[in-house]
């Protein structure tokens, strides 16, 4: 099982939506020390990598390694619906193909979305 809870989740959002135009699809990597991500635009110029320590987290869960394929600019529309102020939480269970994202304020609102399907993949390097 991964979970992760960061109370500023605009961190996130503001980190997808720097690399959103950069690259289309990310393998995020996730194990017991963070959440990690090496991807190349498309015309392999650029070279986006990404280290977020599992410190940084205020909780952080992660029974078994594991690598999620995701669309990025689908993650970023998803991301939008959470206000500047939530907290953001992100959790799947050991197989994953599904990620839960979870907002949630001050007043108690809570927002998830339980369904968003992760297409696992590999990106290829080339040399």
């Amino acid at each position: 099982m991964f979970h992760a809870k960061l109370n500023e989740g605009i961190l996130i959002k503001k980190l997808i939506d720097a690399i959103k135009d950069l690259v289309s699809d990310i393998n995020l990597d996730i194990s017991a020390i963070g959440i990690s991500l090496q991807a190349m635009d498309s015309s392999h110029v650029a070279l986006v990598t990404l280290n977020l320590s599992a410190e940084g987290f205020e909780e952080y869960r992660c029974d078994k390694s594991m690598t999620l394929g995701i669309s990025i600019a689908n993650l970023a529309k998803v991301l939008r619906c959470g206000g500047n102020e939530d907290s953001l939480t992100l959790s799947c269970e050991d197989e994953p193909s599904k990620l839960k994202i979870r907002f949630e304020n001050n007043s108690k609102f809570i927002f998830i979305i339980k369904k968003i399907k992760i297409y696992i993949y590999r990106i290829e390097k080339k040399c």
